[in-house]
């Protein structure tokens, strides 16, 4: 049994989509059987811009996997070809492009509607990452739910409570970092909903803390920065739009808590890798953030900033609800495994191969 599996997500500045396919395709050797081989397709070696994914998805990739002759193509970051004539499954993290089309430009806007849901609905299976974006899948693409599998993420092992201080003040150190921070991970885009947080930050007047913002710059990037030199908040505000990746864990295990108000997730990784790490997590109440969270994490209208105000104030001033916020959060990130990933994966991999 052969499968291959289109690795260009992991190239270039690592982002969520990456770290999903890197950690699964990882823990899929683990579980696989004797008989399965994996031909990963590695030909990208850098990040792609809209234009030339899309250019990727519908030619480059047919011809990479064609060499190949796998039993089953595997695309397990978004879109995929329309044309590939073999059997074909593609993981469709969320269908943000679809709900608000305004965050996009006109170029993506035209992959969101069209190529994506045409990619999808040509795939023989469909994997998605929460039981939210299956309902928007089915809802919005018209595919059937027996066509769809629920793979929720797991966490990397390395995501654990910090119990090194030192460890923790080199960070803080290297990052300029001198008073308490809550932070907030993501990529710098308008889902994301920073401009919102750091208004929400600045009414909750703390000035016993500073907000950390960690992320891939995006195209709101200057929506945030004005809004941080609006609100006078350069000195509070700090945003780092690259961390090396061995600096995450100490830099998140270091914070008061997770600020997380995005309007819309797919999943929403860095929720769970917060709990993992023991840290506290204020999240939306938008599309699957509830069902990663559940009873772990607080949680906000993404609208309300009186609600974000209060929760923020609320965290930093109540060490035993950290402390109870950082027990339930460990218990419940025990329970997302890239193992139990990859093995939901490849039970629908060899399903579709062998029909």
């Amino acid at each position: 049994m052969r499968i291959a599996i289109d690795l260009q997500a992991t190239a270039g500045q690592t982002t969520g989509f990456g770290r999903y396919v890197r950690q699964l395709r990882s823990a899929l050797a683990t579980v696989a059987p004797a008989d399965v081989t994996f031909r990963d397709i590695t030909t990208i070696k850098r990040n792609l811009n809209t234009p030339k994914r899309m250019l990727w998805d519908q030619l480059g990739l047919p011809l990479a996997a064609a060499w190949r002759r796998p039993d089953v193509l595997f695309v397990p970051a978004f879109s995929a070809p329309v044309i590939w004539p073999g059997k074909l499954v593609v993981t469709c993290h969320d269908l943000i492009g679809r709900l608000f089309p305004q965050y996009f430009s006109r170029t993506a806007r035209m992959y969101w509607r069209d190529l994506l849901p045409a990619g999808i609905r040509h795939a023989d299976h469909v994997l998605v990452i929460s039981e939210s974006t299956k309902r928007d899948v089915v809802r919005l693409l018209g595919i059937p739910p027996a066509r769809i599998s629920v793979t929720p993420l797991g966490v990397d092992a390395k995501f654990q409570p910090v119990t090194d201080g030192s460890f923790v003040d080199r960070i803080r150190h290297t990052y300029n970092l001198p008073r308490p921070y809550c932070i907030a991970i993501g990529t710098i885009e308008p889902r994301k909903n920073y401009p919102f947080l750091v208004d929400a930050f600045g009414v909750a007047k703390r000035e016993d803390h500073d907000l950390v913002i960690v992320g891939k710059r995006g195209w709101d990037a200057p929506a945030l920065n004005q809004r941080i030199r609006q609100l006078h908040m350069g000195d509070r505000v700090r945003v780092l739009e690259y961390v090396a990746e061995d600096d995450l864990v100490p830099l998140l295990g270091g914070a008061t808590a997770l600020l997380f108000p995005s309007r819309y997730e797919g999943f929403g990784l860095p929720v769970l890798e917060a709990m993992a790490c023991g840290v506290p997590v204020i999240a939306s109440t938008a599309s699957s953030l509830p069902e990663v969270g559940g009873e772990a994490v607080l949680y906000a209208d993404p609208s309300d900033k009186e609600a974000w105000q209060a929760q923020i104030g609320r965290i930093i001033a109540d060490s035993a609800l950290r402390a109870s916020l950082h027990e339930q959060g460990l218990k419940r990130a025990a329970t997302f495994t890239w193992t139990r990933t990859a093995q939901l994966t490849l039970e629908a991999l060899l399903t579709v191969a062998r029909t």
